[in-house]
């Protein structure tokens, strides 16, 4: 059977495009429901049309490009989001966008025969870098996005995108249209350089937690009120950011941060009186958190803990996987297993549909920050591995 085989100048002319979108001396800007994402997902748009593909929008603001027999039944997925985090990196979201579309195109070109329609996904609001709403779409599509308190926070930036409460509400029907789905990713750390290995073939994404952490003291005067009366709130709060260091060092795969702190009065001439720290707990196993955390409760009985979010993970489908595995193989990419500890559109879907993702080598080791790399030969690898498991998905019963 012939190969579809993808374009290595169409794929770094496709990225350069995209990355100029938003780039500026302290990273790239382009955060979900601003200008800047409406430009890259223009770009998305006129890009797909000029492949053959028809770009239709959910009801959540999701743009997916498909192919014309896209009404014939559920489709084979691929692709990731276009919005960064402030001053963020150039390849987190955009690698898997352009190389759905390198894929798409490739797969077009070359005639292979399908059973299924192709779409194209660029996936809004991700990052929830704006609004504190990470993967908001996916949510929307299958049924966990809390419609009445992402409106409340987010006011009416939807209506850039024409998003609406209804729409929303009526974006649950876009997942009966999805059979499959695949996502190319940037690695979010080093383990795959360590390991010498192109690509990392998603196994699970850790579950994880998120609490907001409470600490009540006495506000004072900083000048006049005597050690010996303080009751400073910030020193149980740096005990306890201590104490999430340690907590997590203790359990083997596990990670904890406190990234955010809240001082009151805020005042360099007042003693704090009340302190409140974000607290993510990440492991391989829900009872690794559940553990951690009921250890840091024992350890600061007057904090108050209240649970933000809390996801379980998932684990992607040992199909798609194989087919990843197999696609690398036959390509002489070396690849291997990868656990995922952030969030993703594909970990969102996994419960609901066949997902499954490749992260590609970053020497850098670095995220959400300009310093991000990938090789562009390891990117073509990702996108021609890719290309190859689609093909495969594409023909499958």
């Amino acid at each position: 059977m012939p190969m579809a085989e993808v374009s290595r100048e169409r794929f770094v002319s496709w990225f350069g495009e995209l990355a100029a979108i938003g780039r500026s001396d302290s990273g790239w800007n382009r955060v979900a429901w601003t200008s800047l994402e409406a430009e890259a997902r223009a770009w998305f748009s006129g890009t797909a049309a000029g492949i053959g593909l028809e770009v239709r929008q959910d009801g959540a603001g999701t743009l997916w490009a498909v192919t014309p027999d896209a009404d014939d039944g559920p489709w084979i997925c691929a692709g990731s989001h276009l919005d960064t985090q402030p001053d963020g990196g150039a390849y987190d979201g955009a690698l898997g966008v352009v190389s759905a579309l390198e894929a798409a195109a490739a797969l077009l070109e070359s005639g292979l025969p399908r059973r299924h329609p192709l779409a194209v996904v660029a996936f809004v609001d991700e990052e929830g870098a704006r609004f504190r709403t990470p993967t908001f779409a996916s949510l929307a599509i299958t049924g966990g996005l809390d419609i009445d308190h992402v409106l409340e926070v987010m006011g009416d930036a939807p209506a850039i995108y024409g998003v609406t409460r209804q729409s929303l509400a009526n974006s649950r029907s876009q997942l009966d249209r999805v059979r499959a789905f695949l996502e190319v990713h940037v690695e979010q750390g080093r383990a795959l350089a360590g390991r010498e290995l192109t690509l990392g073939i998603a196994d699970v994404l850790a579950p994880r937690q998120r609490w907001r952490v409470e600490f009540a003291g006495e506000a004072n005067h900083a000048g006049t009120t005597s050690m010996a009366d303080r009751r400073d709130a910030l020193l149980p709060a740096a005990r306890f950011v201590l104490a999430v260091d340690e907590v997590a060092r203790s359990r083997d795969g596990a990670v904890g941060t406190v990234g955010r702190v809240e001082v009151q009065p805020g005042s360099t001439n007042s003693v704090p009186g009340h302190v409140a720290v974000s607290l993510d707990v990440r492991a391989l196993a829900v009872d690794t958190l559940d553990g951690m955390v009921a250890e840091l409760r024992d350890r600061f009985p007057e904090a108050t803990f209240g649970r933000e979010s809390s996801n379980d993970g998932a684990r992607f489908d040992p199909v798609l996987r194989a087919s990843l595995a197999d696609a690398a193989a036959a390509r002489g990419v070396t690849a291997g297993d990868l656990p995922s500890y952030a969030g993703h559109d594909a970990g969102i879907l996994a419960p609901h549909v066949p997902s499954a993702m490749v992260f590609v080598r970053n020497p850098s080791g670095i995220s959400h920050a300009p310093a991000e790399s990938a090789s562009d030969d390891d990117c073509l690898a990702a996108a021609q591995v890719l290309t190859d498991a689609l093909a495969a998905a594409l023909l499958s019963d």
